[in-house]
């Protein structure tokens, strides 16, 4: 009796077992195709779970928004004669959306890193940014902003569109509004606030008279606003480029507007969130984050101090040892820089000066200019990025 137990011991522990060291080295195999698919998590979707189903079934389970990583780890199982029950799910998810793009519609759209308003602040879109929308859960929806980063928002921020309706978007007569804020009125008396404004929104443009222009909200709201600083869409995405001293001026304008943790409005921004915004604002989108936008652009030697930046160029900082970017900022001649931490100002190189800021000199990591380099994906400007 005692070795049939013994035996019946063996048997079970076998069979629990047995999964798992069977999964374990498939899923390494797995996560580098994924890793190879998409380095950095914070513009795709893709990963990938064998796990244990009933039985001795094996299920593979997970989501991605690249069908080719899809097929390749099915492809995998199968060249191991592993057999799998296919349980993940492709996005755009075709259940729970029918349109699979979107325009911002609110002057801010808050994305968040799950669907929950206690959850992390990642970013912000502006109204008039064009998304990808990804999936709907409990009224928020998983969009992508054309930078390529993604969060979660509220359904509320976005109109959603089919493929035709975005197009009819793109093709509208839009304004970009260029104030850091602003008001659009339901009235042409500017009587009643109808939505508010943020540098860099975007609506459609309806009819103009002497002083006011009635005009479209991404959602198809109708309301009016005043004609002072506004410019018309298309002209500037396909004129405006960086240039130094506007950049400068672009800057400036936000001095001493609050530092927000994944803001990227003219309300309050965090440090890459100031620099994109400048950018956006002179016709140039750039990746998100400070870690991200430092591959881009072309690479200037400050070894020896910094003579060789000049105006507009993006200055990064952080940690050496190991080696993680942490902080951006911009040149502005006169070995000084704008950047945002705590409130947006404005400090010096000089040691000599009152605005120095040691701390911040010691972390310089490098330095890159964005004006006159060629157009690349995390750089790229207005006119050359289709979503727009």
């Amino acid at each position: 009796m005692k070795s049939q137990i013994i035996f019946a011991f063996i048997i079970l522990t076998l069979l629990f077992s047995c999964h798992p060291k069977s999964v374990e080295p498939m899923q390494s195999e797995i996560d580098r195709i994924v890793k190879r698919w998409l380095p950095d998590t914070r513009v795709g979707i893709c990963n990938f779970k064998l796990e244990n189903g009933s039985g001795d079934k094996i299920v593979l389970k997970g989501e991605t928004i690249f069908p080719g990583a899809k097929a390749e780890v099915l492809q995998l199982l199968q060249d191991k004669g592993i057999a799998v029950t296919d349980s993940t799910v492709a996005l755009p998810d075709s259940v729970s959306l029918k349109k699979y793009w979107g325009v911002v519609s609110l002057s801010i759209a808050n994305l968040r890193s799950k669907p929950a308003h206690s959850s992390e602040l990642l970013s912000q879109a502006i109204m008039g940014t064009p998304v990808r929308v990804f999936k709907m859960e409990d009224g928020w929806v998983l969009v992508q902003t054309p930078d390529m980063y993604i969060g979660w928002t509220n359904l509320s921020a976005v109109q959603l569109m089919s493929s035709s309706e975005i197009n009819e978007w793109r093709n509208a007569d839009r304004m970009i509004y260029t104030e850091s804020n602003g008001s659009v009125f339901e009235d042409s008396k500017q009587t009643v606030v109808m939505s508010d404004l943020v540098a860099g929104a975007i609506v459609a443009k309806k009819s103009e008279s002497k002083n006011i222009t009635e005009v479209s909200l991404p959602d198809g709201r109708l309301g009016f606003v005043t004609n002072q600083n506004w410019l018309n869409f298309k002209q500037m995405k396909d004129s405006v480029t960086p240039i130094g001293d506007n950049l400068i001026i672009a800057g400036k304008r936000f001095l001493g507007f609050p530092y927000l943790w994944g803001g990227t409005s003219s309300k309050a921004m965090d440090c890459s969130g100031f620099v994109k915004t400048v950018y956006f604002l002179n016709g140039v989108v750039l990746e998100r984050d400070a870690s991200q936008q430092i591959n881009h652009g072309k690479e200037i030697d400050i070894t020896f101090g910094y003579t060789n930046l000049q105006k507009g160029d993006l200055l990064y900082f952080g940690s050496k040892q190991p080696y993680k970017v942490t902080h951006t900022g911009m040149y502005i001649g006169d070995n000084e820089f704008i950047h945002s931490s705590g409130f947006i100002h404005v400090n010096s190189f000089d040691k000599t000066r009152a605005n120095f800021n040691s701390d911040l000199v010691s972390k310089l990591l490098g330095a890159r200019r964005v004006i006159g380099n060629p157009p690349e994906q995390g750089c790229l400007p207005i006119k050359q990025n289709d979503w727009y």
